[in-house]
């Protein structure tokens, strides 16, 4: 950041602001159908999340530990963060969001912007374990809400408690959602 740019002071991120994130649920995994409805408005939030976090960490590294914890979930989102926020050329879609990302003289856009990719990819290639789990569930037997391609209409709640009810995703993402 030049010197003569004056740093704006972070605010958290409005509704409206969230909106334009939407983007990632068709931008952050190419080639990949999401396996539910609502995953847009999962990953928009989770964006919008990490953003916040990022804003008020010291360090990088700092802010990715408190996401995800020690251990190799950790490992593999440094590394991706500080490979892609070391290349000149970033190749991925969501450079298309950078005009909406917030920076500070202390995290870069690129590395919030990796980590974010890095977040929702992973989450995604859990989609469809997640949908199995969920429909395993009594409470879904009655359930009226559309079904989509066999998968049920997550919700943001769904996807958290189903974290919190599995050992196995409550591993590799409690620290994410809190649970």
């Amino acid at each position: 950041m030049s010197q003569n740019q004056a740093t704006p002071k972070m605010k958290k991120m409005s509704v409206e602001d969230q909106g334009c994130f939407m983007i990632i649920a068709e931008s952050c995994h190419p080639g990949q159908r999401l396996a539910y409805p609502n995953s847009a408005k999962v990953l928009a939030g989770l964006t919008s999340h990490i953003v916040n976090r990022f804003m008020e960490a010291d360090t990088v590294e700092i802010c990715l530990a408190e996401i995800f914890g020690e251990g190799e979930l950790l490992d593999h989102a440094v590394n991706n963060v500080t490979a892609v926020a070391k290349a000149t050329d970033y190749p991925g879609n969501l450079y298309t969001l950078l005009k909406y990302m917030p920076c500070s003289d202390k995290i870069t856009t690129m590395q919030i912007v990796a980590t974010i990719e890095y977040v929702c990819t992973e989450i995604l290639a859990l989609a469809g374990a997640i949908s199995e789990k969920l429909q395993d569930q009594p409470q879904w037997k009655n359930d009226k809400r559309e079904v989509y391609e066999d998968y049920p209409a997550i919700r943001p709640s769904d996807l958290k408690a189903a974290v919190a009810n599995d050992a196995e995703l409550k591993r590799a993402f409690g620290a994410l959602f809190k649970v």
